[in-house]
């Protein structure tokens, strides 16, 4: 035998000696954000690997750049780079993403075939009763951001009152 394996041996049989000072702890639960927490009652968080997403078809305009993402749910991001010394910051944004979107073309949503609860040039709300959907679409202008929150405060409202009337409808059992 060697004298390493000597030495080894002889730590393992010090270590088995000498009773142990912590108790092992038992996981109770565990979730996805690498989080576990422990029977006695600590908490252990191992921090996330940093990296970037996988980009496909990126397209890039100055510092900002579009792209997409892949995996389960696959997303279209734009990231958005001003300089410092840009006097007109959200000027310079608009048009960063005026050039990043302009070949993007947004279909106009198909209405299904069925009762309409709320029927507005601005503002549909549609029941489809045999799959027990409810599908809303609104238009309103972004122009100047105050009014576009307040129309959508306003066209939300809608909506909800529109819910409130027909409860009985949306809440019918399905025979």
């Amino acid at each position: 035998m060697t004298l390493e394996y000597l030495e080894i041996m002889e730590e393992i049989k010090k270590a088995e000696e000498q009773p142990s000072t912590a108790p092992r702890r038992k996981c109770i639960r565990s979730f996805k954000s690498n989080t576990r927490v422990f029977d006695d009652d600590s908490i252990e968080v191992t921090p996330q690997e940093r990296g970037q997403p996988a980009q496909t078809n990126v397209k890039k305009v100055g510092r900002s750049k579009r792209y997409d993402t892949t995996g389960k749910n696959p997303l279209t991001c734009i990231e958005l780079k001003c300089p410092d010394n840009v006097p007109d910051k959200a000027a310079y944004f608009q048009k960063e993403l005026a050039k990043l979107t302009k070949d993007i073309t947004i279909a106009t949503p198909e209405l299904p075939n069925s009762e309409f609860l709320l029927n507005q040039d601005n503002l549909k709300v549609c029941f489809e009763e045999k799959e027990r959907k409810l599908t809303a679409w609104m238009a309103f202008n972004t122009q100047n951001m105050l009014e576009a929150r307040r129309d959508l405060f306003n066209l939300t409202s809608e909506i909800y009152k529109c819910l409130v009337i027909n409860n009985n409808l949306l809440t019918r059992e399905r025979d």
